[in-house]
């Protein structure tokens, strides 16, 4: 059975390249064990074959160069304990990570898809239960960029890996005194969903809970005023009073498409039924 081996047969048979060998051989982690007498050229031994494998496993778990060269210098069981307790540790955390990463993506799939799927001119009604909100207060004009300032502080007090155009629903409130008196702009309050989010906020606001009156709307922002008119309109008609501001909810916005024209927007009054 050969017994020695060149760095390229060394490469091929353990999938690895000769360039990663060489690195590893100016490093001091793993080198030729022999010599040719005759020619001088290095050889790596079969006996180095399930060394060069667990230094492949180490760098698989993402550690460190001089960890693995610590580790196959110093090896012993009480090392080997200590390396993988403390990457398996850093593992499970890049898991967990990982697990909160995806769910953030999954959620942004149903936010588009939920606006991708809607008849943008109807307007309906709907029960909708108490939902937690990290909320602020703005000026009425609300500029863009006063928004994006506004954003990023709500954003930065919640500590959270996503940014929130990612992660969550966004939103603003509309003053229904504004509306009702022909202002379809006067923002006061902007606001990030809380459901199913981890974040260190403590102090949740909530939009209530209650009977909403909803459309959706695409187009830009500067169209808002198309969507709440025809809401107001079917309010009246209805039978119903709004009872609160309006909820305007980003759902395809300047994070998935630049064309304003394009964005899907959700807009909600709560309102409440007229008893004559």
């Amino acid at each position: 059975m050969k017994q020695r081996f060149t760095i390229g047969e060394i490469a091929k048979l353990h999938n690895i390249p000769e360039s990663t060998l060489r690195y590893y051989d100016q490093k001091g982690i793993f080198q030729p064990k022999t010599v040719d007498p005759q020619t001088q050229y290095r050889y790596y031994t079969i006996d180095q074959f399930s060394m060069l494998e667990i230094i492949k496993f180490l760098r698989h778990l993402d550690i460190s160069l001089s960890e693995v060269k610590q580790y196959v210098e110093h090896r012993t069981p009480e090392t080997a304990l200590q390396l993988f307790e403390k990457q398996t540790e850093l593992l499970l955390q890049k898991q967990r990570e990982i697990e909160y990463m995806t769910s953030m993506m999954q959620k942004k799939i149903e936010i588009i898809k939920e606006g991708l799927q809607q008849d943008y001119s109807s307007v309906f009604y709907q029960k909708i239960k108490q939902r937690p909100i990290h909320f602020m207060p703005v000026e009425s004009d609300l500029s863009d960029e006063l928004f994006i300032m506004s954003l990023n502080e709500l954003q930065t007090k919640m500590h959270v890996a996503a940014p929130a155009s990612i992660s969550q629903k966004i939103g603003t409130t509309i003053s229904i005194k504004s509306i009702l008196k022909g202002n379809y702009y006067d923002y006061n309050g902007l606001f990030i969903s809380m459901e199913d989010m981890q974040t260190a906020v403590e102090n949740y606001s909530y939009i209530r809970e209650g009977y909403y009156a909803c459309t959706y709307h695409k187009g830009s922002y500067n169209d808002t005023h198309l969507a709440l008119k025809r809401l107001i309109k079917d309010i009246q008609k209805s039978g119903y009073e709004a009872i609160g501001d309006a909820i305007e909810i980003g759902l395809v916005d300047h994070s998935v498409i630049a064309d304003e024209t394009e964005f899907i927007t959700e807009y909600q009054i709560p309102v409440k039924k007229i008893v004559k």
